[in-house]
This record gives structure tokens, C-alpha cells and sequence, in this order.
């Protein structure tokens, strides 16, 4: 059967926008946004430089459009493991995930971080949309496993977010006392006091 030509056209454009990510992330993580050109992206990912603008935007838009395509990419990930029956494997695979992600593109998490202090440098690092979705997602994991007092449930969350996202930072950048899976089981201690400590939660 034919593959219609609207569908060849989105995996056309989804592979594009993967090509240009991957380039980018890999651009970036040597260099500050500010030296890396359009033409020079385009030409890591084997692209027009049209290309990369109808996927990303203008110049002025381009580290904030990459930086949201990777959230998305993160997030689907995060959302994907959240689905699992078992909500304590569920946690493991998403932090298993979250360490595999940023040891991938390392730059994604420098840049995320200083996009969102030079946004605003009063803001509040916690209602930043990325860190939302990601605690909302855990929390959905979290009150699957245990009953949480409402006033503990954003700062549980925050702290696992946290902990994952800054130490395979610090993996990423050649620390080599942090091995993965130490890692995780550090991260997961925190999951381990909750079952220790907190009533279960019922089905």
C-alpha cells in the first residue's frame, strides 16, 4: 500500500528536525551559542540552511526552538516509562532514562539552564515549564506507590527531578567516580525512604 504523501512528509520533516537536534547538541557542547552559526549547523546535519529555519525559526529563535524539541523528546520518554504497571519500575526506568538522555546530549541541560536564568533572572527555577512537566509526571508515578502529604509532593518530586538531572550532568562532564547505575540506586534511596516511611499507596 502507498504510504500517503502527508505521512512521508511529517517523517521527512520529523528526521530533519532529529538531524538538525543532533547536530546542534553536538555544536553546542563545545562552543557558546553565540559562536555557532546557522550555516554551520546545517552543514553537521546535512541539511539546507532553509531547512533549518523552516523547522526552527529565525536565528534569534534557534537555541530556544532546539531546546523545546528536546524537551518534547525528553518528556515522550519520561511519559512512555510513567505508563508502566509497576510504578516503583517506572521511577527506576525514568531516572534510568533522565541519566541515559543527559549523557547523550550533555549540552541540552547547560543550555536549558542558562536559557532559563537569562529569561529571568528573578524567576523561580521551579515553575519553569520543563521542570513542571517533569514533576508533574513523577508525582503521577509517586502517588501510585505511596500517599504523600499534599504540602510534601512538589518538593518529593523536585528533589528526584534535581538529583537526576544535575549528577549525570556532572557524569557528563568526565566524573568518573559517578557511575550510572550508583547513581540511580543513589537517586532511588530517596523512593526507598518514601516506601519506608509513608503508607502505601491502594490500588
Amino acid at each position: 500500500m502507498t504510504t500517503p504523501a502527508s505521512q512521508r512528509q511529517r517523517v521527512r520533516a520529523t528526521d530533519s528536525k532529529e538531524r538538525i537536534f543532533e547536530a546542534a547538541m553536538t555544536l553546542l557542547g563545545t562552543r557558546a551559542p553565540e559562536a555557532v552559526s546557522v550555516d554551520q549547523i546545517a552543514a553537521a546535519a546535512g541539511v539546507s540552511k532553509g531547512t533549518v529555519y523552516y523547522n526552527f525559526g529565525s536565528k534569534d529563535e534557534l537555541i530556544s526552538q532546539i531546546l523545546d524539541f528536546g524537551a518534547q523528546k525528553l518528556m515522550d520518554e519520561l511519559s512512555r516509562a510513567a505508563a508502566g504497571p509497576q510504578p516503583y519500575l517506572a521511577l527506576k526506568h525514568m531516572v534510568e532514562f533522565a541519566m541515559d538522555f543527559v549523557a547523550s546530549y550533555p549540552a541540552f541541560v547547560q543550555l536549558w539552564m542558562q536559557e532559563q536564568l537569562r529569561a529571568d533572572d528573578n524567576s523561580d527555577f521551579s515553575t519553569t515549564t520543563l521542570h513542571r512537566q517533569v514533576t508533574d509526571v513523577l508525582l503521577q508515578v509517586l502517588e501510585r506507590l505511596v500517599r504523600l502529604d499534599e504540602a510534601e509532593k512538589f518538593p518529593v518530586a523536585t528533589t528526584i527531578f534535581g538529583a537526576a538531572l544535575f549528577t549525570a550532568r556532572m557524569r557528563a562532564t568526565g566524573r568518573a567516580e559517578l557511575a550510572r547505575d550508583q547513581v540511580i540506586s543513589a537517586v532511588m534511596l530517596t523512593v526507598d525512604g518514601l516506601l519506608a516511611t509513608r503508607p502505601h499507596a491502594t490500588s
